[in-house]
């Protein structure tokens, strides 16, 4: 005779069973979102308008060069010396939703005469043609620099001893890739996070952070950096306000590389104020 199962136990079973459905949403939802939309979530591209030229800068240069990934263009600021080679060129690389040129107010207000800059797009964003992405951007930076390079009629070793490094959220972590590939004096880092990796757990879950294809490491970039002979010289400039990403993640960076890196905590500072607000320390540390 079949016997009827106790209604407690129908129960349980069915909430245990409704509870392993929601958790396996909970995870497998934004693994998906995050899997199938990563690279839009990461990279919003932004293009010039019609008619950017005419609101460049007296005196900058473009830098029209070609990649794998098709058409680029970069931008030169030189030195207001004159000086036919910079002494100390500048490497910028701006935020995921910003554009090189969005430099130009720092460029402006830097008091070292003798400093250049060189503004690097990231592929498909400016004027350039491609598609964003660890490699294609250190690609079209290490490009721009050989470009420049052949602007000044000078060789690329000898302009890249003069080089530093300048970015800003995802720019740091591309300024790091470049700097990893090459000689840099300095590196001024704007609101870096620890890895992509830790901010996709942070704004996902850690499981869904392991479904990333590609993964910006500045901790290992650092710890490269920290192993060469001669290491650069790193400051990190972080909003106390950050909500985007947290001030704890530039000050992990900085405390697990003390003999590399100076940490600057700017109070009330946010992801989006955080270059105006710390804009005198930060041209103060790079001209010193």
């Amino acid at each position: 005779m079949h016997k009827t199962e106790p209604a407690p136990a129908r129960n349980m079973r069915w909430w245990m069973m409704r509870l392993l459905l929601f958790t396996t949403l909970l995870i497998a939802v934004p693994a998906t979102l995050l899997f199938l939309q990563q690279h839009s979530m990461i990279y919003y591209a932004r293009r010039y308008p019609a008619g950017f030229e005419e609101r460049l800068t007296p005196g900058t240069i473009q830098l029209p060069y070609t990649t794998l990934a098709g058409e680029q263009m970069a931008f030169y600021v030189p030195p207001r010396s004159g000086a036919a080679v910079p002494e100390q060129l500048w490497v910028a690389f701006s935020g995921n939703a910003s554009l090189a040129l969005d430099w130009m107010f720092l460029v402006d207000a830097q008091p070292n005469d003798n400093a250049a800059f060189l503004l690097v797009d990231y592929p498909g964003y400016g004027r350039n043609a491609g598609k964003a992405g660890i490699a294609p951007t250190r690609a079209t930076a290490d490009a721009a620099l050989e470009k420049l390079a052949e602007q000044l009629n000078v060789e690329t070793e000898v302009l890249a001893q003069r080089v530093s490094v300048l970015g800003i959220s995802l720019g740091a972590a591309a300024a790091l890739e470049f700097a990893a590939g090459h000689p840099v004096q300095r590196a001024v880092l704007i609101a870096p996070f620890t890895s992509l990796r830790d901010m996709a757990a942070r704004l996902f879950t850690r499981p869904a952070a392991l479904l990333l294809l590609e993964n910006y490491d500045n901790r290992a970039r650092l710890r490269e950096l920290a192993e060469r002979r001669n290491p650069p010289r790193i400051a990190i400039f972080h909003g106390t306000a950050d909500t985007l990403i947290p001030a704890t993640m530039g000050r992990e960076l900085a405390e697990t590389f003390p003999q590399l890196v100076e940490f600057f905590p700017i109070e009330r500072a946010t992801h989006d104020t955080i270059v105006g607000d710390a804009m005198e320390p930060m041209l103060q540390w790079m001209s010193r």
